[in-house]
């Protein structure tokens, strides 16, 4: 499970689920690019990496992945950096408050789809060729527990990660054969920033309920399992659909 030195970018990386990964990649010993739309806050992100014990240097790249040239940009600053990308955790996406369907805004599903979905689609474009050129690699999308089992008002973010999902095994059919290894990997509810901004307390508590030790996730919970899926341990895994959460919640 050693990741020493490979090269890892990290999209969505200046908060939440994004940044703890970063910075927990980084402390196992890999390169980290950390990606943001703000490149100061990428840099923040870099600065606290710049703290950890014997943490290589990390790369801040600013790049809104919506916007392909601006995503082409991230892919050649990290080649003329490092030469080469082992894994890319496809984090950056937004969820939105519940819409139910009858009152939904078009507006609403073009932002998380353009976020959640989109966003990983062009990183795939241009920093897989990267990997190819380097004998292979790893793409993790995060997706969500409700990409299978949401809940009313919940189409939107729902849809879009069930659609992260089928382009995590649809790049494992395609890019296999070149090295690349794919997991779409689905926490349940995990407390960051834009969750709590639109899940109440009331919510929490009757998911925690039914959670490990009464607890909702933390990011720190993801870190273990995305060092393993980076690692050549996790060599034979690909296409696959990872739940971090009770089964049947």
């Amino acid at each position: 499970m050693d990741i020493t030195n490979k090269v890892a970018v990290v999209t969505g990386a200046a908060q939440g689920i994004g940044r703890v990964l970063a910075l927990g990649l980084a402390a196992e010993g890999a390169r980290v690019a950390v990606l943001a739309r703000d490149r100061k806050r990428a840099q923040a992100v870099v600065d606290e990496i710049g703290t950890l014990p014997d943490a290589p240097p990390a790369l801040a790249l600013e790049a809104d992945v919506r916007d392909e040239a601006a995503v082409r940009e991230a892919a050649a600053e990290v080649d003329r950096a490092w030469g080469r990308v082992d894994a890319l955790i496809n984090n950056a996406g937004w969820m939105p408050p519940r819409q139910p369907i009858l009152e939904a805004e078009a507006s609403l599903f073009e932002e998380v789809l353009g976020s959640n979905l989109i966003g990983s689609v062009l990183t795939t474009k241009h920093f897989a060729p990267l990997m190819i050129r380097g004998g292979g690699g790893r793409i993790i999308y995060l997706s969500s527990a409700v990409s299978v089992q949401t809940a009313p008002g919940g189409a939107a973010y729902g849809g879009s990660k069930a659609a992260v999902n089928v382009l995590a095994n649809v790049v494992h059919q395609e890019l296999a054969d070149d090295g690349i290894r794919t997991t779409a990997l689905a926490p349940g509810l995990t407390v960051t920033p834009g969750m709590e901004k639109i899940v109440t307390e009331e919510h929490l508590a009757r998911v925690a309920a039914q959670y490990p030790g009464r607890r909702i996730g933390q990011p720190e919970d993801l870190v273990p399992l995305t060092v393993f899926l980076c690692s050549e341990a996790a060599e034979h895994i690909s296409g696959s659909l990872i739940f971090v959460r009770p089964p049947g919640r």
